[in-house]
């Protein structure tokens, strides 16, 4: 196999008359104490949001909308619980798979840029086919490709962590990316009620996202890989979606935890705009205004324990007792949504589960960087695989879902997800070689 080394570009491309210095991939700089750079730190997470924003516009509010224009009342639920699924699964195999081929790309502009490049170009070009679909097969079809291209994007850009931060900034700057997921869910809500079309919903917070991702892709410093690696073979192929919990007992609990905690946070997220018509019989009409505001105030919280966690979990040396008490917190906001007999009740619901949400991405990031082999030589992989653990809730979800809201509603997949995420949290404390 060939021996893999790297450098660093200055400007996307590989560093003229650089040697290699290791076998294998070093951290930031040569492993070097040296700080992130500034603009790492500024552009990274603002490239995050942004894909966030594009590919959660359709998630949070668009294909809602568009499988009701296209469906009757009494086929949509299981009709959204089709398109979600899939593209979930899709999702759930592509973010894995991506990270693996970006750990290998020995292009001369970098290991990740290719990726987040073509992702969001591709992804961009999906939304406007998501936009403009007349059936149910056409919207699956187009957010199969959403799903395909953005996780492409998002398993490069978020190996660009370890790649480019020295463990001591980890907690800090994880805590700015964990922010990003409620500012991109802002944002797409924040569209979503500008229109009253789902063309507009879908494309307009997909090119915004699309925009800025690609600012950052042009201007960081990405690493290169100077020696092409081995073909993949049908073994490391399969590789691409696990890791050996029996080599890697720390990593393999962590990865069960986040899962666990994930069917709780999707049972709710998903099915807010049906809860709204079905259970609290608000107008259609009225639905893209709520979830913004229940958006809107589950961010703030979010951001807020988002920056402060992952500095205090710097500051403390410890993670997994602030995993524990935000995953306990965030589905005690969905037992309080469960429970809501008033849109006020579920923006309170929502604003405890974003306080939750916010602690537990950042130090759950952290946690996981914490616990990644030394050699970093599988760093997109690895995380691609934890993300199966935060995608593959979104398919698992809607297909446990109908039945369950048959025949209780959508209080009791609410207060299910919220037991499923508690025992998650439970778990946390069998995690060994961190605190």
């Amino acid at each position: 196999m060939a021996v893999k080394t790297i450098t660093e570009d200055s400007a996307g491309l590989p560093a003229r008359g650089s040697s290699p210095t290791s076998t294998v991939p070093p951290a930031p700089a040569a492993g070097a104490a040296a700080r992130t750079p500034r603009a790492y730190v500024i552009g990274m997470p603002i490239a995050s949001a942004g894909l966030w924003m594009a590919v959660l516009a359709p998630a949070l509010v668009v294909l809602a909308i568009k499988v009701s224009e296209i469906t009757t009342p009494e086929t949509r639920a299981g009709a959204l619980s089709l398109v979600a699924g899939v593209g979930a699964l899709i999702a759930l195999l592509a973010n894995p798979f991506f990270g693996r081929l970006s750990d290998r790309t020995t292009s001369r502009f970098g290991m990740r840029k290719p990726w987040i490049v073509g992702g969001s170009l591709v992804g961009l070009a999906s939304l406007v086919l998501l936009g403009t679909a007349t059936d149910v097969a056409g919207v699956l079809a187009a957010w199969v490709i959403a799903q395909l291209s953005f996780n492409a994007a998002l398993a490069a850009l978020v190996a660009t962590l370890p790649d480019q931060t020295a463990p001591s900034e980890r907690g800090r700057l994880s805590g700015l990316i964990g922010m990003t997921l409620p500012v991109g869910l802002v944002c797409a809500a924040y569209f979503a009620q500008l229109f009253d079309n789902a063309f507009q919903m879908a494309v307009v917070p997909g090119a915004v996202g699309t925009a800025v991702t690609l600012a950052f892709a042009f201007t960081f410093k990405d690493r290169v890989l100077t020696e092409k690696p081995a073909p993949l073979n049908l073994k490391e192929i399969a590789g691409s979606f696990y890791f050996n919990p029996r080599i890697y007992p720390g990593l393999g609990w962590a990865w069960f935890t986040k899962f666990l905690v994930y069917v709780g946070y999707c049972a709710g997220l998903l099915y807010l705009p049906y809860f709204f018509t079905d259970h609290l019989h608000v107008a259609e009409t009225a639905v893209p205004g709520l979830v913004f505001q229940a958006t809107l105030v589950s961010s703030a919280g979010t951001v807020l324990t988002s920056l402060a966690g992952g500095w205090i979990s710097d500051r403390i040396g410890k993670r997994k007792a602030l995993v524990i008490a935000s995953a306990i917190i965030m589905m005690a906001g969905l037992i309080i949504i469960a429970t809501s007999s008033t849109t006020d009740q579920v923006l309170v619901g929502q604003a405890l589960a974003g306080l939750g949400l916010g602690c537990f991405g950042a130090v759950d990031v952290a946690l996981i960087a914490d616990l990644l082999p030394g050699s970093q030589s599988e760093n997109a992989k690895t995380f691609g695989v934890f993300n199966i653990a935060q995608a593959l809730p979104q398919s698992l979800v809607p297909a446990l879902a109908f039945p369950v809201i048959t025949l209780g509603g959508y209080p009791a997949l609410f207060i299910g997800g919220a037991v499923v995420g508690i025992l998650g949290a439970v778990l946390v404390t069998r995690i060994k070689g961190v605190k």
